[in-house]
């Protein structure tokens, strides 16, 4: 059976974890990594005997493309990789723009006969699954998410935001739990000399990744004591005289890293079977996920 050649674009914590997890996979072969031009020469011990490039187009038969780059950009890089007829996976994380990244996405999908999968991390993502089975189970109830766990996780996409702002230095965003559904934002940063901290403040208070839950912003000489990569939450749903609850903790971006890798199978399994346009996590069948040649090594065990 031919592996399936998959590009990792972007080398951040996600991308390191896709190579970690592409390398566990025998149905899968790392085609090379797709790193900025100011980067892409930077030594990196865990990339050795790895093609990096600076432009995809430069990597040979690329099946799929690991969109491993701040959410914000997923978007435009989904746009350029389907102009390529590359097929894509992402963990966007904006919840309320997913669909409509899905429905613009799917326009281009659809005319390059390719395969694009839309917030394909834990949350949205698996969670997304998971919520979806709840009420199932449950037809009518209430269902809450809350993330952070007991000690508090860092949440990638807001850490990427606040470290980019003009006079941070270094940053960390940790999502507490503040009760049950309910979360906070706590902010670490390190900022340069010249900083405006008022602006910054402002800046991130503003922003949509924030103005829902509380922030409380703090500025240390180093985030170091502060910069996990652990994160945590829990759905529940109760109703009709039953209780579920789904927890999941870990590193962060090795669990999203092993999502996004499951992911490239599911858009080889649709576009051979020529499903070509744009999906979020949950509108593919679960065994597309899975690996195996046949449903019933996909489905041994189950």
């Amino acid at each position: 059976m031919q592996k399936i050649s998959v590009a990792i674009v972007g080398w951040g914590n996600v991308g390191r974890g896709c190579k970690r997890a592409i390398e566990e996979c025998s149905d899968m072969v790392l085609a090379g990594v797709v790193r900025r031009p100011s980067t892409v020469k930077n030594e990196d011990e865990a990339l050795q005997n790895t093609r990096v490039v600076s432009d995809v187009r430069k990597l040979k038969d690329v099946d799929v493309a690991l969109l491993c780059v701040p959410s914000r950009e997923v978007p435009e890089y989904v746009r350029q990789y389907q102009e390529l007829g590359i097929c894509t996976v992402d963990s966007y994380d904006e919840h309320d723009k997913i669909l409509t990244v899905r429905r613009e996405s799917d326009i281009e999908a659809k005319i390059k006969k390719v395969v694009s999968i839309i917030g394909a991390g834990w949350d949205p993502g698996t969670d997304s699954a998971i919520r979806a089975i709840m009420k199932l189970v449950s037809i009518t109830g209430h269902t809450t998410t809350t993330f952070g766990g007991t000690k508090g996780g860092r949440s990638m996409g807001h850490t990427v935001f606040v470290k980019n702002i003009a006079g941070v230095k270094n940053a960390v965003a940790l999502t507490i739990a503040n009760g049950r559904g309910k979360q906070k934002r706590k902010i670490y940063m390190e900022l340069l000399p010249d900083a405006d901290l008022a602006t910054i403040e402002s800046t991130i208070k503003n922003d949509p990744y924030f103005t829902n839950d509380p922030v409380e912003i703090e500025v240390v000489k180093s985030i170091d004591k502060y910069n996990t990569l652990h994160h945590a939450g829990s759905v529940e749903r109760t109703g009709m005289q039953v209780n579920q609850r789904y927890d999941v903790a870990g590193i962060n971006p090795e669990f999203t890293a092993n999502i996004m890798v499951s992911c490239v199978r599911a858009c080889m399994v649709a576009k051979n079977k020529e499903e070509y346009g744009a999906y979020t996590f949950i509108e593919r069948p679960l065994t597309d996920y899975m690996a195996g040649s046949t449903l019933e090594e996909k489905l041994e065990g189950y």
